[in-house]
């Protein structure tokens, strides 16, 4: 009997708690109200926005509550981080399924990508992150290059996109990055990074969202602005059904990098060891036409490290003119050498010295003409008479050709 009495007793306080933790909140909910009120009186209508605003506040803190309450405690983790970022940033870092998915995948699959994008950050993000500051845009956005190219300033697409920030041609030259035969500077890793945060504030200005401007710079502003006034829905994840496939995975993959870079640690994931060679760097310019293997001959750089802060040249040759990126003692040595450099260049064009090359002489045979010997021997015709200080392309039998091949040695 004293057993029963103390359950009831129990239960009558655990009903008696719950009514009290409403009380509370409804009591919490007048206060905040009252907190805006002044000395003046406020209006009916003032009051109903203020009780309207706490109740939508209200209302959210509880769908959000029973969001993470339906979580696993790993996922749990990941939901309150997401919010942390969320609440530090003007983007959007919303929790959902199709960020968890991607999510996975970045801790699973590809993590062995996640942990090589720590490593190559070293050398990007700090340049990023000092545009991006520069025109006053979230520094999240770093995070995108990660998508559109992993971190290769060299990569393109099947559809002809380019560099860090897989800029179209079209879009590229309205962003003042320019092509040429020698010159891609959407693959300049600043030039680009500049174009981008000039990209992204043109669409910011046009959509007033981040997670807008995301997905118009997937998809192309002309039609995320068609389908916006088609269905009438201002907000990503509302309009997200109604957008191409590729488009409708970019917002969350882009927040599932975010997340993965900036918690890695929490997930055990570190930068792998790969070797950047990262050194101290300067510029100069050549005045001379310069192909790379003979920078790397004459300098002692080699030509992996030329690529590799070089990124917008094409070919491996600097166009006269042009400023290149070296290593700092280099640069000095440069300097200290310029004049002996082209006249080296000059006795490598003359032919007084060759690199990576070997001189033959050929005897003309029966049959032969330049078109067939050039073809056999993978050289131009144009290049045959110019060794030889040919005028025509007339042949006779026993002629003897002076070639240049590639040493393969």
């Amino acid at each position: 009997m004293r057993l029963k009495n103390i359950l009831f007793l129990l239960l009558q306080l655990f009903c008696l708690n719950i009514f009290c933790t409403n009380t509370d909140t409804l009591s919490s909910g007048e206060t905040k109200s009252s907190d805006l009120i002044t000395n003046e009186t406020p209006t009916g209508d003032y009051l109903s926005i203020s009780l309207d605003s706490t109740l939508l506040i209200n209302t959210e803190k509880i769908v959000h509550s029973k969001l993470r309450m339906s979580l696993s405690p790993q996922n749990k983790l990941i939901y309150d981080r997401l919010r942390r970022l969320d609440n530090s940033s003007p983007m959007d870092f919303t929790y959902n399924k199709y960020t968890q998915f991607y999510i996975d995948r970045y801790l699973g699959r590809d993590v062995k990508l996640i942990s090589r994008m720590l490593r190559i950050s070293e050398y990007y993000f700090p340049m990023m992150e000092q545009q991006l500051d520069k025109f006053q845009i979230p520094l999240e956005l770093k995070y995108l290059s990660i998508v559109e190219s992993a971190l290769n300033p060299k990569a393109r697409s099947r559809s002809g996109a380019t560099g860090l920030w897989q800029f179209m041609y079209p879009t590229g030259k309205e962003y003042g990055l320019e092509v040429t035969s020698y010159i891609d500077e959407r693959q300049d890793p600043l030039k680009s990074t500049i174009a981008a945060c000039k990209y992204f504030t043109k669409l910011y200005d046009m959509f007033g969202d981040w997670n807008l401007v995301l997905a118009a710079y997937n998809g192309g502003p002309g039609y995320l602005s068609r389908l916006i006034a088609k269905k009438e829905l201002n907000d990503f994840w509302e309009l997200r059904q109604y957008l191409r496939k590729e488009t409708q995975g970019y917002v969350p993959k882009f927040i599932a990098v975010a997340y993965v870079m900036t918690y890695h640690k929490e997930h055990m994931i570190e930068a792998n060891d790969l070797s950047l060679g990262i050194v101290e760097r300067d510029t100069i310019s050549f005045k001379e036409h310069s192909p790379y293997n003979l920078i790397s001959e004459m300098f002692c750089v080699s030509k992996e490290t030329i690529n590799y802060l070089n990124p917008s040249f094409k070919k491996e040759i600097l166009p006269k003119g042009e400023t290149i990126c070296l290593p700092s003692e280099v640069i000095m040595d440069v300097v200290l050498n310029e004049d002996y450099f082209y006249e080296y260049i000059d006795k490598i064009e003359k032919k007084e010295i060759l690199v990576d090359e070997i001189r033959i002489v050929y005897e003309v045979q029966k049959g032969d003409y330049l078109g067939k010997i050039a073809k056999f021997y993978g050289v131009s015709v144009s290049n045959i008479k110019e060794w030889n200080k040919m005028h025509s392309d007339n042949l006779s039998i026993g002629d003897k050709l002076i070639l240049y091949l590639p040493d393969e040695s």
